[in-house]
């Protein structure tokens, strides 16, 4: 038990170094290799963003980052002008810097930011928290975008009804049904097998227009009895979140 305490203060105060570094440091080499080499040796520990003290406000949008040589389409959980909760099946781990594309609500509203990983959380809500470091006017224009959607209320991205077939695939075993309402991040799957909160699937559809189905890694993030599932996305291509954007866009109208 100390050895794991000591361990876990190790972690905190590794968080703080990099919190305290300028950003200017962040990207100057000498600075990073300084900074990264304790990260051999101590890692930092998994702990959940709801039980952070600092946790930020719920906003869901569409997050694209690349960790080695993947590109993942994913979502959000949290958001403010200088932090960010990514939902991840993989986090890349704490302390490398990404480049991030954040998809606000509004179509067209897409800002790129670099941003440094500073702690990986595990389920119920794995991923990662990053704090974003990208230039003074990536930071401005997420400041603006954010501050517009909290002060109407809107923690992501709006949802519409559609009748899509679907297919809920979990450690080899299969559901199907249809999904009745969808938004660039997430779908509601109206399926009779219900899944525990938390549940990892991959979520097989049909969008119209596409050339096949779309499969796309999905967190079970709601319960309905007797109902369904709701599923955000947390894993993807840029070919499905290109062919859900303009799928959706047509059912905005």
């Amino acid at each position: 038990m100390q050895a794991s305490s000591t361990r876990g203060a190790g972690d905190l105060a590794l968080a703080a170094q990099m919190r305290a570094l300028p950003v200017a440091a962040i990207f100057d080499p000498p600075s990073r290799r300084a900074l990264l080499m304790p990260l051999e040796v101590i890692r930092m520990s998994e702990t959940s963003h709801q039980d952070r003290p600092d946790a930020s406000p719920k906003f869901v949008i569409p997050v694209r980052y690349v960790s080695g040589g993947a590109v993942v389409q994913t979502t959000s959980s949290s958001l403010t002008k200088e932090l960010i909760h990514v939902r991840s099946v993989r986090p890349p781990r704490a302390g490398l810097v990404i480049d991030l594309q954040l998809y606000f609500p509004s179509f067209g509203d897409v800002v790129r930011s670099t941003a440094l990983i500073v702690e990986t959380t595990a389920d119920p809500g794995c991923g990662f928290w990053a704090e974003l470091a990208g230039d003074k006017r990536s930071r401005d224009r997420i400041a603006v975008l954010l501050t517009k959607h909290l002060d109407m209320r809107d923690r992501g991205c709006p949802r519409f009804h559609t009748h899509l077939r679907a297919r809920i695939l979990r450690e080899g075993r299969k559901a199907e049904g249809y999904i009745t309402n969808i938004s660039r991040s997430g779908a509601f799957v109206k399926v009779e097998s219900l899944l525990p909160p938390a549940s990892i699937v991959d979520l097989d559809m049909t969008i119209p227009g596409a050339p096949g189905r779309e499969t796309a890694v999905g967190c079970v993030v709601h319960v309905a009895e007797r109902r369904g599932l709701g599923v955000q996305f947390v894993g993807g291509s840029d070919e499905f979140r290109s062919r859900l954007d303009e799928y959706v866009a047509g059912l905005a109208g």
